[in-house]
C-alpha cells in the first residue's frame, strides 16, 4: 500500500493564507456563502469561467462548497 507524503508546512502556509480570502472550505453561515459568491462572481469574471483558464480550478472547488451549502440549505436560500 503506497503511504501518502505529509503535507509540508508550505503547502499548509500557502492553504491557510487562500482561505484567508476565499473560503475554500464547508460554508458554516450566510456570511461565508455571502463571500463566496462575490468572490466566485470575481473569479468567473477574471477568466475563470474558460475551463482552460487557470483560476478554472479554484471556480470549480469555490463552486462546489457553493453547492454543497444551496443543498443543505434549500428552503432558506429560495426564501433569500
Amino acid at each position: 500500500m503506497e503511504t501518502l507524503a505529509p503535507v509540508s508546512n508550505e503547502a499548509l502556509n500557502h492553504y491557510t493564507a487562500l482561505c484567508e480570502s476565499i473560503p475554500l472550505y464547508p460554508l458554516h453561515s450566510e456570511q461565508d456563502y455571502d463571500k463566496a459568491i462575490l468572490i466566485l462572481n470575481a473569479l468567473l469574471d477574471a477568466g475563470g469561467a474558460n475551463e482552460n483558464h487557470p483560476l478554472a480550478r479554484l471556480v470549480e472547488a469555490l463552486g462546489i462548497f457553493i453547492g454543497d451549502y444551496e443543498n443543505q440549505h434549500e428552503f432558506f436560500i429560495n426564501s433569500h
